[in-house]
C-alpha cells in the first residue's frame, strides 16, 4: 500500500510541477517554451490589466531556469509588445504583453508549452487549456521556430546605442516607504519619464515598466542579452532619521568604499538573497571589463550627480563604489542612483510632481547625452 501511495505522490509531482526552463522563444504569434526534463507542464495562465494593457502571465510553480533563456523579448508586432522571463520566488514567471484584442490559447505537453495568439477579440477570455495524454513518443516535440541567434529579438534599428533603464524593486518588494508612499512608485515614474527622453536619441529597454518583481541577476541578463551600452538603476533612499536627506550615485565595486556604502549595497541586495552572493567568478563580466567599466561608470556618475544637484538643489551626498548585486553583472558601464530619501519629505516632495520628476528625468537624460557624445 505504501509503495502504490509512493507511486501516486510521485506521479502526480511529474505532471504538475514544473523542472528547468530550457528555452523561450517567439514568431509570429507563437511562444513556444522547452524544459529541461520531459514532464508534463502545466502552467497557470491568468491575466492582469495594467492600465489599459493586458499582460498573460505564465507561472510554473517550484521551477528554475537556465541563464541561457533570454530574459527579454522585443517584438513588438501585431501581437505583443514583448516578453519578460523572470524566476522569483521559486518560481519562474512568463510575461507576455499583448496588443490589443488578442486572444490566447496555451497548450502543454512533455517538457514543453506553447501559447498561439490570434486577434479579433478582448483578452478577457480565460486560456483554454488543452493538455494531452502523456505520450511516449520522444519525437514529438514542438520544434523551435525561432533561430538562436535572434533569441532576444532585439534590434538597435538606426539608433547606435542601448541603453537599459532599471526602476528599482517592483511587485512584492516595495522599497523604501516614507511619508504614505513607496519607492517603487516613485523609481517606476522617474524612470518612465527618464527613457521616454532618452527614446528620441537611444534605444532604450526597461527591465520593469509596470508593477512587478524582477530578480537582481535578470536585470542585469536584460541588458547583457541586449549588449547594452550603459545601464542606470534608479532608486530612493532610506534612513534611521527622518533628518537623512541627499542625493547619491553609486558605481559598482568589488570592494565597497566606507561603511555607509556597504550599508546602501547591503540594504539594495537583501531583496535577492539568492544572488547577492553569486561569486563574481561565476558572472560574464572579466577583470579587464571590469576595471575598464568601473572608470566609466564613476565618471559618468559624477556627472549625473552634478546635473541632480543643479536641477533638484538636494544635499549631495556623493559618489560612491559598492558592491550592488544589480551592477555586478552588467557588462556594460553601469550606475545605482538614490535620487533623494524617502522618509525626508523635503526630499521626497521634489519628486511627487510631473514637474519634479521630469526634472530629474532631464538631468539624468542630460549627463546620459554627454556621455555618449
Amino acid at each position: 500500500m505504501k509503495r502504490i501511495l509512493l507511486f501516486l505522490l510521485l506521479f502526480v509531482s511529474a505532471i504538475t510541477f514544473s523542472d528547468t526552463l530550457k528555452s523561450v522563444s517567439y514568431n509570429n504569434g507563437k511562444i513556444v517554451g522547452t524544459f529541461v526534463e520531459n514532464k508534463q507542464i502545466i502552467p497557470s495562465a491568468s491575466i492582469t490589466k495594467v492600465g489599459n494593457e493586458d499582460i498573460l502571465m505564465l507561472s510554473f510553480a517550484n521551477g528554475d531556469m537556465e541563464r541561457s533563456v533570454p530574459a527579454f523579448i522585443n517584438r513588438n508586432d501585431q501581437y505583443i509588445r514583448k516578453i519578460y522571463t523572470v524566476k522569483s520566488n521559486g518560481m519562474v514567471v512568463v510575461y507576455v504583453y499583448l496588443k490589443p484584442s488578442v486572444t490566447y490559447q496555451v497548450t502543454s505537453g512533455n517538457g514543453e508549452f506553447q501559447v498561439i495568439l490570434d486577434g479579433g477579440q478582448a483578452t478577457t477570455q480565460k486560456s483554454i487549456y488543452t493538455t494531452p495524454q502523456r505520450q511516449t513518443n520522444n519525437n514529438t516535440k514542438i520544434t523551435q521556430t525561432q533561430p538562436q541567434n535572434q533569441q532576444n529579438n532585439i534590434s538597435r534599428g538606426n539608433k547606435k546605442y542601448t541603453i537599459i533603464v532599471d526602476p528599482g524593486h517592483g511587485g512584492h518588494d516595495s522599497g523604501a516607504r516614507g511619508n504614505g508612499y513607496n519607492e517603487k512608485d516613485i523609481a517606476l515614474q522617474v524612470a518612465t519619464r527618464l527613457a521616454n527622453n532618452l527614446r528620441r536619441d537611444y534605444n532604450v529597454i526597461m527591465t520593469r515598466d509596470s508593477d512587478f518583481f524582477v530578480p537582481l541577476d535578470t536585470r542585469a541578463k536584460i541588458g547583457n542579452d541586449a549588449n547594452a551600452d550603459f545601464f542606470i538603476s534608479i532608486h530612493l533612499n532610506s534612513g534611521s532619521s527622518s533628518s537623512a536627506n541627499g542625493t547619491e550615485v553609486f558605481y559598482f565595486s568589488k570592494k565597497d568604499e566606507g561603511s555607509y556604502a556597504a550599508r546602501v549595497a547591503q540594504i539594495e541586495n537583501r531583496v535577492d538573497s539568492s544572488y547577492g552572493d553569486t561569486p563574481f567568478s561565476d558572472l560574464v563580466v572579466k577583470d579587464i571589463f571590469y576595471r575598464t567599466n568601473q572608470k566609466k561608470s564613476q565618471a559618468i556618475a559624477t556627472t549625473v550627480l552634478d546635473n541632480l544637484i543643479n536641477a533638484i538643489g538636494l544635499r549631495r551626498r556623493g559618489v560612491f563604489g559598492a558592491n550592488f548585486a544589480v551592477l555586478r553583472g552588467s557588462n556594460s558601464p553601469s550606475i545605482l542612483v538614490e535620487l533623494g530619501f524617502m522618509n525626508n519629505y523635503g526630499d521626497l516632495s521634489q519628486y511627487l510632481t510631473p514637474e519634479g520628476q521630469e526634472r530629474a528625468a532631464q538631468a539624468i537624460a542630460n549627463a546620459i547625452r554627454q556621455y555618449f557624445r
